[in-house]
């Protein structure tokens, strides 16, 4: 309100004495001050400087957002690909589960049903086995019952006898023999399942250095120069990926090389079970040949034993039949016991899901499993992601979010600021132009009147005049803040200083540090009178400024507060009478002969015409 009136704490409205000098004798700096108010502009200046604290309380606060953006957007980056790799992994994950579940429930189903199939096969044979040995054992006490009454009606061979009981224990041998070679194939086999069961993929790393080392390989056959040498390398090259393949590739149970002493001692048996069985037939040739030979009433024991032998041998197959589905049973067994104990390690409660709900859709295990291993080797590759780091994600992202909104709030801030100071500028460069103009020409005026000629002007006078050669602003880089520091930088006041020329009449010199008392008061009041006559105030008080003048000059001088007194109300503490001439009231203080002080006032336009305050 003040400034809008042109009255404040620097403004011309209340010049004390020794005032007057005081303008010309400040800075340029203090000059500007007084020249805002005398403009008219001081109101403008308050809501530029306001505006400009604004702008650069706002550079400041988008600096330091940016710089906690910038020290938050690194580690967001980072959690990022960790919420990716652990968003790819959950893809991956849910994708292996899915062929797990259809590669175990195939597998398991598939054994089930195969081992239904061969335990009724080998319940069947196992039946058959033991009506078969049941029936040869009645045989059998029936054929020694009757050798017993041939030995009691003391018709006997005893040869034939001894040839009987020698076939008897080849027989048991050759059981025996058996007996062992089917523990013996057994254990080949279940060693066979446990080796591919056991069997686990080749490490990412190892199978990186496979390839890495066939690469190099590759490359290094176009530095051979001779056939044989490329040849070599070239074989060298394919039983390294053949061997990398084979350890890539889940062995099937018929690739696993088995114990060679398990080996050798089923072909060792195999050959004794062979000589046993030649000696059974030896002996069966021998007891036929006696047989002929022998009376008619022992041709019924013959026929048994015969029958005996027959049947015999028709356990000895079904036996090797069941010993043979045995074994593959033995074998299912082992293999789906493995298996349930990879879904257990691998599908966990879903293990159990498996085995008691039929798969409905059954898929290629041979094309699943690779794509499994893929899978479980892409999951190795990603690693373990705490998941956390979702959390931690969405914390700083919505932080980062807060605080990239709170750049670009301060950004359009920082800009609307500019708009308004940019308005103010124009105002202010307006109205200051105008205004500076009007008193430059009414302290010329002025001065004249009061030196009775001469010259004088107001110069604006820029930062760098001011500052005499003072660095200016240094080159930026091209970030936004920068630029925005670049332009606040710009928008600082070019116009910083008001310097007073004056040459009195006769004179040439302009500085007025060479002018006496008396002419700088003279410019002074010149100065003043300009400013009071384009730009008036409400009033002002003028404390004895025409107290350095002489008669001459005290005379312009009230002419010129006369001139002046149409524009402002003048409050004037003098004790010249020229002055007080041209007052319209006039208060005073007396005293009387008994030392009383009085006051007293006189309204001159109650004098009568043609009186003054000279009488």
């Amino acid at each position: 309100m003040l400034a809008q009136a042109n009255v404040g704490q620097r403004s011309y409205s209340v010049i004390g004495q020794g005032m007057v000098d005081h303008i010309l004798v400040s800075s340029p700096e203090e000059r500007k001050a007084f020249f805002d108010d005398a403009t008219g502009v001081k109101q403008f200046q308050i809501k530029r400087h306001e505006s400009m604290l604004k702008l650069k309380r706002t550079y400041e606060n988008l600096a330091e957002v940016e710089m906690l953006l910038t020290e938050i957007e690194p580690r967001l980056k980072s959690l990022k690909r960790q919420v990716s790799r652990l968003q790819e992994r959950e893809e991956v994950e849910k994708k292996l589960r899915e062929l797990e579940q259809g590669y175990f429930g195939t597998m398991w189903w598939q054994l089930t049903d195969e081992l239904v199939g061969v335990k009724e096969k080998f319940s069947r044979l196992d039946i058959q086995v033991t009506k078969e040995t049941s029936e040869v054992a009645a045989l059998v006490e029936k054929v020694t019952a009757m050798e017993r009454e041939e030995k009691e009606k003391d018709v006997q061979d005893d040869g034939l006898v001894a040839i009987q009981k020698e076939y008897n224990e080849t027989q048991k041998r050759r059981s025996g023999f058996r007996d062992e070679q089917f523990k013996v194939q057994k254990e080949i086999e279940m060693a066979k399942v446990r080796a591919q069961s056991n069997w686990a993929p080749l490490p990412l790393t190892k199978i990186i250095e496979g390839i890495e080392g066939v690469t190099e390989g590759i490359k290094g056959i176009r530095q051979l120069s001779t056939t044989e040498e490329i040849y070599a390398k070239i074989d060298e090259l394919l039983e390294s990926s053949t061997t990398l393949v084979s350890r890539l590739q889940r062995p099937s149970p018929e690739d696993v090389v088995s114990d060679p002493k398990l080996v050798a001692r089923v072909v060792e048996l195999g050959e004794l079970i062979a000589g046993t069985e030649a000696e059974l037939r030896t002996l069966e040739e021998s007891m036929k040949s006696r047989a002929v030979t022998e009376k008619q009433v022992r041709t019924e024991l013959f026929d048994l034993q015969r029958d005996l032998r027959q049947r015999q041998q028709a356990i000895h197959a079904v036996e090797n039949q069941r010993n043979a589905v045995a074994i593959d049973l033995a074998r299912l067994e082992e293999r789906q016991a493995n298996l349930g104990r990879d879904m257990d390690e691998q599908l966990k409660e879903l293990a159990g899901d498996i085995r008691g709900r039929r798969v409905e859709v059954t898929v290629d295990t041979a094309a699943t499993y690779p794509e499994i291993q893929r899978l479980r080797y892409k999951l190795e590759l990603i690693g373990g992601i705490d998941p956390e780091i979702v959390k931690e994600f969405e914390e700083t992202n919505a932080r980062f979010s807060f605080l990239d909104g709170q750049v670009s709030d301060l950004r359009s801030a920082v800009a609307d600021t500019e708009k308004i100071i940019d308005e103010l500028d124009e105002e202010i460069h307006r109205q200051s132009e105008k205004a500076f103009k009007k008193i430059n020409d009414e302290f010329e005026k002025y001065f004249k009147m009061l030196f009775g000629g001469g010259s004088c002007s107001l110069v604006k006078m820029s930062r760098d005049e001011v500052d005499k050669g003072v660095e200016g602003v240094e080159g930026v880089d091209g970030t936004e803040t920068e630029r925005i520091a670049l332009r606040i930088k710009e928008r600082e006041d070019r116009v910083v200083g008001i310097d007073i020329q004056a040459t009195p009449p006769g004179k040439k010199l302009k500085a007025l540090n060479l002018l006496s008392g008396g002419e700088r008061a003279l410019t002074s009041i010149a100065l003043v009178s300009a400013i009071m006559a384009v730009n008036p105030g409400p009033f002002v008080v003028l404390d004895e400024v025409d107290a350095a003048l002489d008669e001459a000059n005290t005379f312009r001088f009230a002419g010129i507060l006369e001139e002046l007194a149409k524009l402002t109300q003048f409050i004037v503490i003098t004790h010249n009478r020229a002055t007080m001439e041209k007052a319209d009231v006039l208060y005073g203080v007396t005293m009387g002969d008994d030392g009383v002080s009085n006051l007293l006032s006189v309204n001159l336009s109650d004098v009568t015409a043609g009186a003054s305050a000279r009488h």
